[in-house]
Parts: C-alpha cells; structure tokens; sequence
C-alpha cells in the first residue's frame, strides 16, 4: 500500500476501496486504543445480529484486520465522501462527564497521562449498563 496520509481535521480526496480488505479475522477498538494505526477502508450498513453497523478496515498483509464501530465520531470521519484511505491516526478515548467516546487524533498527536486514564475508566465501566 502506498500514499498513507496521516488523519488530519480537513477532509481529504477519496480513494477507492476493496472488498479484499475486509476479509480477515476482526478485531475488538479495544486493542487499537493510543496506537498509531494505518486505516484502509470503510464499509456502511453491514448487517449483523446487532443490527447494521460501519465497518473499519486497518493494517496491510497478514496484519490486516477491521472492527465494528457504532461511534458517531469515528464514523464521521471515516464516511465522508472526501476521506481518503489509507491514512494514519490515532483513536483515542475522550471523557464527556461519566460517559466515553472514540476520537481521531494526528498520529503525530503524543499519548498523555490523561489518555491513558481516559482508557482506563473506558475499560473499567464499558460493561456497565445506565440505570
């Protein structure tokens, strides 16, 4: 793969994509967390037990994988039409009082205490249901 981008807040020229990316084991967001990751390809509305969901393919070869998102952030980024894969970013937990999300961030973006924290208390309570 060549001509990797690195994510940046403007939108980018789009690429075209390949079915091929997708097939390969997926993964958990989990393990992406504060790791500067390669990107390359979304796929919207796949049909799953859970409904449908956006699809996000990342690394190249035998490292290639994609994982499941329902993170509003996450897929604005990655669905607009003029977001060109590959590109190289960083997915970060963001706080917003009890609640945790997903965010892009500049690959060239530094891993801070905070970060690591965020990940920490998303870890801690992910399973745990608003009553």
């Amino acid at each position: 793969m060549n001509n990797i981008v690195d994510f940046e807040d403007d939108p980018l020229a789009v690429s075209a994509g390949s079915d091929d990316l997708f097939d390969c084991e997926y993964s958990s967001v989990d393990a992406l967390i504060n790791e500067v990751i390669v990107f390359t390809e979304v796929k919207t509305d796949v049909q799953t037990e859970n409904g449908s969901r956006t699809l996000i393919a990342f690394g190249e070869g035998a490292a290639r994988s994609a994982f499941f998102t329902e993170s509003k952030r996450l897929k604005d980024v990655v669905c607009n039409p003029e977001r060109a894969f590959p590109f190289r970013a960083i997915i970060k937990v963001v706080r917003f009082g009890n609640n945790t999300g997903f965010k892009f961030f500049s690959p060239n973006s530094p891993i801070s205490q905070q970060d690591r924290e965020n990940f920490d208390y998303y870890k801690r309570n992910k399973y745990k249901r608003n009553r």
